[in-house]
């Protein structure tokens, strides 16, 4: 199972990847662009599945993501989540629609999104596998968009709002309202899943069994082998060598030994086990050998003599050494040290100039400076990423070359990143980074309200506001007053009789 998110910050489209993985012909409203894959092969079968709170209409599969492609308003927002996973070939079409079916309903439709499925193969049946697209907008009880997040504002011991005069605005912090994106779903929808799968494996009397976890987290002693990609898989059906099936290869062999080697372990362990389980046999005393009948003993050397003597260890004695005689001439000056030590002189330092007070016209001068280079930063971040896109188009296109091509490719990926990182750091040497421009902005921007408070501008500037917001006051009150007016004397004159002459 892989995640990942279709976002328009990237240059994606829900319309479009729902085309592609349903080989319909869809019109972009926003745009107007015309997605047609309807010659696409391989699908077996694609549908939609919509919550309880959904309208009937997002069955359609072109109304659906138009609708998520209007709502979405951000440049960068993010369109749809696409779960794809690899259905075990094991089990009959009938079983993998059931099965991704009820998957779908309890994992997702359930809980507020809608689901585009659309199941894939290959002619030989041997990649079956499955694209869900869900939306990331949970729906409202009348049916409507609900929001992603929204705004918590931050509040005192009164339970009133905090003012920001930094930021000159009311503190708060965006909260999610689903809990979608957050890491531990990932893990759930995978365990979900790898449960899921089991249960039909097991109904259908099949061996095999899913995990979703890692070797190294279910305690196997594995390599896993790397994923092949639909070029490199190709070149191996046809006989033809690649990288990463040569990596694969490897892989496996070394896997063969490991499992070799612990069944050796196994073995040795076992049969060590077996040897601490069996009685201690008892030792037997080693006697001196009996001599031979008629043998006597005629001397003895002077080394049997010395071997029968008993060793005796005499420690010797530790002997302390003297201590050098202290002369009289150097008694007589440590002893003048110690009594008068000598005083330690402080270096005199120059006293430090007083900084001189700048006007409220440079200080404005200093934050057009700051904002500007800030401008040149993201002018800067734009052009790195242009060239992160080069390279990784270039990195797409690495695994299906030959040798000398890919030589080529990786030189010039190289050259690029020097590129990119040279034109980074003369960037940033020559503006700044980002953090400390922001800190020195936020520090002229207290001064600035420093100054303005000492020389008495905020306070009039104040005082101005307010006797604008008291003219707003007044005109509103007279216009009240006017129209209370007109409608008085348009109720009196209804009142009155029509016949009546007019005086």
């Amino acid at each position: 199972m892989s995640i990942k998110i279709i976002t328009r910050g990237k240059g994606k489209s829900a319309v479009a990847a729902a085309a592609y993985r349903a080989g319909e012909k869809i019109t972009n409203e926003q745009t107007g662009i015309i997605h047609d894959y309807t010659r696409k092969q391989g699908i077996d079968w694609t549908g939609v599945m919509l919550p309880d709170n959904a309208p009937a209409e997002y069955k359609d599969r072109a109304t659906l993501w138009n609708a998520v492609e209007k709502v979405e308003k951000a440049s960068n927002s993010q369109l749809a989540r696409e779960i794809e996973i690899a259905l075990p070939r094991g089990l009959h079409f009938s079983d993998h629609f059931v099965l991704v079916r009820d998957y779908v309903r309890e994992n997702f439709t359930n809980y507020g999104m809608c689901a585009d499925i659309a199941f894939h193969s290959d002619k030989d049946n041997e990649n079956p596998h499955c694209h869900i697209m869900l939306t990331m907008r949970p729906f409202n009880e009348d049916k409507t968009w609900g929001d992603k997040q929204k705004k918590v504002y931050h509040l005192d011991e009164n339970d009133e709002k905090i003012y920001d005069p930094k930021k000159r605005q009311y503190k708060c912090s965006k909260q999610q309202t689903t809990d979608w994106n957050e890491r531990h779903k990932a893990e759930e929808w995978r365990a979900s899943w790898a449960n899921k799968c089991n249960e039909y494996l097991e109904e259908t009397n099949r061996p095999e069994r899913i995990d979703h976890r890692s070797y190294k987290r279910q305690g196997k002693k594995q390599i896993p082998t790397i994923h092949l990609g639909t070029t490199a898989h190709q070149l191996e059906q046809r006989g033809i060598r690649t990288e990463r099936g040569d990596i694969n290869r490897a892989i496996k062999l070394a896997n063969a030994e490991i499992e070799n080697i612990n069944a050796r372990l196994q073995e040795l362990e076992a049969e060590l086990e077996r040897l601490q389980a069996e009685p201690e046999q008892q030792e037997i005393p080693l006697t001196a050998p009996v001599p031979f009948e008629g043998y006597t003993k005629k001397f003895t050397t002077e080394w049997e003599k010395k071997l029968e003597q008993p060793i005796i260890d005499t420690p010797k004695p530790i002997t302390a050494k003297t201590p050098k005689p202290v002369t009289k001439t150097e008694a007589t000056k440590t002893a003048n040290l110690k009594a008068n030590p000598a005083p330690v002189v402080k270096p005199k330092t120059a006293p430090a100039p007083k900084p001189k007070r700048r006007t409220l016209k440079e200080v404005d001068i200093e934050i057009n400076i700051i904002e500007s280079k800030l401008l040149r930063l993201e002018h800067a971040s734009s052009v790195d990423m242009s060239y992160t896109h080069k390279i990784q188009d270039i990195e797409r296109n690495l695994n299906s070359v030959g040798f000398w091509e890919r030589r080529k490719m990786n030189k010039e990926i190289a050259e690029l990143e020097q590129k990119r990182m040279e034109y980074y750091k003369d960037t940033e040497k020559q503006y700044g980074t980002r953090p400390q421009l922001e800190k020195e902005k936020d520090r002229l921007l207290t001064e600035k309200l420093r100054i303005e408070n000492a020389t008495g501008i905020t306070a009039a500037r104040e005082a101005e506001q307010q006797r604008k917001r008291d003219a707003v006051i007044q005109q509103r009150q007279d216009r009240d007053r006017y129209n209370a007016e007109r409608k008085a004397k348009r109720l009196e004159n209804s009142s009155r009789d029509k016949n009546a002459p007019n005086l």
